[in-house]
This record gives C-alpha cells, structure tokens and sequence, in this order.
C-alpha cells in the first residue's frame, strides 16, 4: 500500500471526527428535553387525537379502549400466519 493511500485514509478518518465534533452539539437534545422526555405524562395532558372519520378523540379515551380491548392473539393450538418475504 502506497504511503498516499495510507495518508488519505487517516485524513478523511479525521476530516469525519471534526465535523462530527462540531455538528453535534447542533444535533444533540438539550437536558431539559430529555429530562422532560424521560418523565411519564398523565394521559389526561395530550392533546386529542384526529383520527379521521372518527373525529377528535381524547387519549384518555384510546387508553381506556386498549385496556377494555386487548390486541387479540393467537390461541395456543393455532397456526401462524407466516410472513413470505419475496423479491421484486
């Protein structure tokens, strides 16, 4: 390997740090965000939601019909359904 190619890769190696070095504190969240974030929110405090021909809905609403309504799930002696995957 030529001393070039060695050269190139160690400029560009650090050319990728510098910019990530400095973009990041454009990208990053502040603390507040992610403190804000990491707390749990009573359902009551969003907004409601649109959710089309139904119109607008409270979350408190959608919460309480998830609980009453859960996800149904395949009895224990049922098959599965097997996801095909083909190309184009």
């Amino acid at each position: 390997m030529k001393l070039s190619h060695g050269l190139f890769c160690i400029a560009s190696l650090v050319c990728m740090y510098l910019v990530a070095l400095l973009m990041f504190p454009m990208a990053a969240k502040s603390k507040s965000d992610v403190e804000f974030a990491a707390t749990p929110q009573s359902a009551e405090l969003f907004e409601d939601m649109d959710l089309g021909e139904f119109g607008q809905v409270p979350v408190l609403d959608l919460v309480q019909y998830y609980i009453e309504n859960p996800p149904v799930t395949e009895a224990a002696g049922g098959t599965e359904k097997k996801t095909r995957f083909q190309g184009c």
